[in-house]
């Protein structure tokens, strides 16, 4: 009810800034022939004062896709290419086709639209108009952060301002009360030449770094666990050999395991 009578409001007042805006475009030097672009920019300027947050985001929603995507920030950003002959199935994205996901760019959340990161370039890729064959490149400096595959990567360069001696997107896999654990995906290339056609065949591991104190560790092994939480090597060692199993698996979780356990022994 309370929804049917905040977009009853929104029609109400989108009417009244129709009229008056148009009577103003007249009167300028430039021709506007999409008025109902500018009327949802101002709309969704003034919809504090009457809407509750759930219409608003349908509002948000809506605009974006009235306005045309030509015209948003986030389509602002370089042709992507995809260059290279693979040499197997293993490519340098995430996932190899645009999949839907959420990206926070230029101070704005973009909900349901279809992208890729490409690992090997530390890029998000959006797709342009739905295409899965082209796509633009999103500007990292903009990119607080996006989500993807259930995963969040987040700018560290945006998110935490001091000075560290790494960059670009992590997956942010663990927020604890005293540690955090963030992963950086990387991809390297190898070239090969087979009967005068050069193919590109990428290998992909993780980084793993612990923000603890405000500095950020690498814990990409024991050794380097033990020598952040000495008080806790007897703990540390003990989780090792009871989940030996999942190291070998599963080390991806296993190493947001051992974190949030570490956390918890704090």
């Amino acid at each position: 009810m309370r929804k049917d009578i905040g977009r009853l409001k929104i029609k109400t007042i989108l009417f009244i800034i129709s009229f008056k805006l148009k009577l103003y475009c007249k009167n300028l030097p430039l021709k506007i022939t999409n008025y109902s672009t500018l009327i949802f920019i101002l709309l969704l300027l003034s919809i504090n004062s009457f809407c509750q947050t759930n219409v608003k985001k349908d509002v948000s929603n809506y605009l974006d896709k009235t306005i045309g995507e030509e015209i948003l920030n986030i389509n602002n950003g370089k042709i992507h290419i995809d260059p290279y002959n693979l040499k197997n199935t293993n490519n340098y994205y995430l996932n190899k086709n645009f999949v839907n996901g959420s990206v926070f760019y230029d101070n704005q959340l973009y909900e349901n639209i279809l992208v890729k990161y490409d690992i090997y370039k530390d890029e998000l890729v959006k797709s342009f108009e739905n295409n899965n064959t082209f796509g633009i490149t999103l500007i990292n400096e903009k990119t607080d952060y996006f989500l993807i595959d259930d995963k969040k990567f987040v700018n560290i360069d945006n998110k935490y301002k001091y000075l560290k001696a790494i960059t670009g997107f992590f997956e942010e896999k663990y927020l604890g009360k005293n540690i955090s654990l963030y992963i950086k995906h990387i991809k390297t290339a190898k070239e090969t030449i087979i009967e005068t056609t050069l193919y590109t065949e990428f290998k992909e591991y993780n980084n793993y770094q612990l923000l603890y104190n405000s500095k950020f560790t690498s814990v990409n092994t024991q050794k380097e666990i033990l020598a952040i939480f000495p008080p806790l090597k007897k703990e540390i060692k003990e989780f090792y050999k009871k989940n030996k199993i999942q190291e070998e698996t599963n080390p991806y979780q296993f190493k947001a395991d051992l974190i949030k356990f570490i956390d918890n022994n704090l």
